[in-house]
């Protein structure tokens, strides 16, 4: 860049005023990224990146608006503004996208799947900035912005990191878009990756390439970031980005799962106490002649219960996973004969498509899910109505998908949104806690894969639980809240 008097430099682009609200744009969205979940180490690096960027513009309001001003008043000098502006640059373009790179290597999670691996390239991404800093020391950069080897070098260093970043996200988005956390996650990559290339294309190549008329394109991130700007507050006030949601009232998600666990706590010790009846109860029926088929329906339903109420805390807490093999068209023939021979009958369930090749998931919990589903689909569909069950197992695409649909009311666009969400319910009398789809939603999230839900109203409902095959081993489900993430 040329050094040229600070009014010459602020006709060519926008006035000096104006770089700081574009630093004050960039905090303001960054310190909300950060201040979503102050432990994740991904939002820490998405701050830290964003923070780095900001010093772009704010180098460029240090000398060419304020700095002239404090020359003058004799508060700090020439030089002194010449080395802060130098060191400021160096920081811009030998730090920023290495810090951008180890965002995006914990956005595809390696610090978790190759941990020794992620420790090494986490040192190594910074080797190339130290050689750059030798060859280039930084204090003297705003006199190398006039040499073409160093802008060359500088534009291909940090096209390189963002090329490899790039593909490392979508790399990510790609293996995960079976994911309950899929739209969640391309949302933060596109909040990431639109203004970082806008960056890249506007602020290196015309240094590199000698473009003359171009050194101040890059101002127009301005407008860039205000777009970003809106498109986070758009989602945060919707479906929530990067782990913040706006709503009339504000999320406590710790205490919030504190409260989950002691409804849940209660409800299990209550329902041991009825299950323990009921089996008394059952033996006595056997005893008596009582049709086998009824009687072990009933055994079968009280062992599902105490195996369910024993290994999770009633939808609440952290879903612990068992996966083994499972025989899926017997499981589905199972419930289906189970709810259609049922005395509480209210309408029938059936079976349609269904593959035989066995799913690798926790039958337990994906008994309970499917129990869910087809009770709430039965209420949905009244006297009646139908529940149809399905069973694909996708190999060409990697996945298996288990429907639930009924030809019920349906759902409008809103309902669907937030019909995952703990204690919400849209059944009337008190007597449902709403936490079924929550806990719908947990599980299949344990598994790695995601719920999905499609209706119109009138038109009834599908759900589809969406499972990855041939997965490596998938982390436990933590019970976070739906709201972090995409729902079809």
């Amino acid at each position: 860049m040329d050094r040229q008097p600070a009014m010459h430099i602020l006709t060519d682009g926008i006035p000096g005023e104006l770089l700081l609200v574009l630093t004050i744009l960039i905090w303001a969205i960054f310190g909300m990224i950060l201040g979503s979940n102050t432990k994740s180490r991904l939002n820490i690096w998405c701050f830290c990146s964003g923070m780095l960027f900001s010093v772009g513009a704010l180098k460029e309001y240090l000398f060419y608006t304020l700095g002239p001003i404090l020359v003058e008043k004799g508060i700090w000098t020439i030089r002194f503004s010449e080395t802060l502006y130098s060191l400021l640059s160096a920081v811009f373009y030998y730090l920023s996208m290495p810090a951008v790179l180890i965002f995006c290597l914990y956005f595809h999670h390696l610090d978790q799947t190759h941990a020794r691996l992620f420790r090494c390239l986490r040192l190594l991404v910074y080797l190339p900035a130290l050689v750059l800093s030798i060859i280039f020391p930084c204090t003297q950069t705003i006199a190398f912005q006039h040499l073409p080897a160093f802008c060359l070098t500088v534009g291909i260093y940090n096209w390189c990191y963002g090329l490899i970043g790039t593909g490392v996200m979508f790399h990510a988005l790609l293996e995960e878009r079976m994911s309950a956390h899929f739209r969640q996650r391309r949302l933060a990559a596109a909040s990431l990756l639109v203004p970082l290339w806008f960056w890249l294309v506007s602020a290196f190549p015309y240094h590199a390439l000698g473009i003359p008329n171009f050194s101040k394109l890059w101002q127009i991130n301005l407008i860039v970031v205000l777009f970003v700007l809106i498109y986070f507050l758009y989602h945060a006030f919707r479906d929530g980005i990067w782990g913040i949601r706006f709503r009339r009232e504000i999320y406590d998600w710790n205490n919030g799962n504190r409260v989950l666990q002691k409804n849940a706590q209660y409800v299990g010790h209550a329902l041991k106490n009825d299950l323990s009846k009921i089996e008394w109860c059952t033996d006595f029926l056997a005893s008596q002649g009582t049709s086998a088929r009824e009687v072990d329906i009933l055994r079968r339903s009280a062992a599902h219960l105490k195996q369910f109420i024993s290994r999770t805390q009633l939808y609440s807490e952290k879903i612990t996973l068992l996966p083994e093999g499972c025989d899926i068209p017997e499981l589905l023939h199972s419930l289906a004969e189970e709810f259609n021979v049922s005395a509480e009958k209210r309408g029938s369930v059936q079976i349609d498509t269904c593959d035989t090749e066995p799913l690798l998931c926790d039958p337990a919990h994906l008994e309970e899910v499917l129990r869910n589903l087809i009770v709430n689909g039965l209420d949905a569909a009244g006297k009646n109505g139908k529940v149809v069950l399905a069973y694909r197992n996708l190999s060409h695409k990697r996945g298996a998908v288990i429907s639930v649909t009924d030809n019920g009311r349906g759902m409008d666009e809103e309902t669907i949104k937030q019909i995952f969400e703990p204690y919400y319910t849209t059944k009337t009398g008190g007597e449902n806690l709403g936490l079924g789809l929550y806990y719908c939603w947990n599980v299949m999230s344990a598994h790695g894969g995601s719920i999905r839900a499609s209706s119109q109203p009138g038109q009834g409902s599908t759900f589809s639980l969406l499972f990855p095959v041939k997965r490596k081993k998938r982390r436990t489900g933590d019970g976070t809240s739906p709201n972090h993430s995409g729902r079809g």
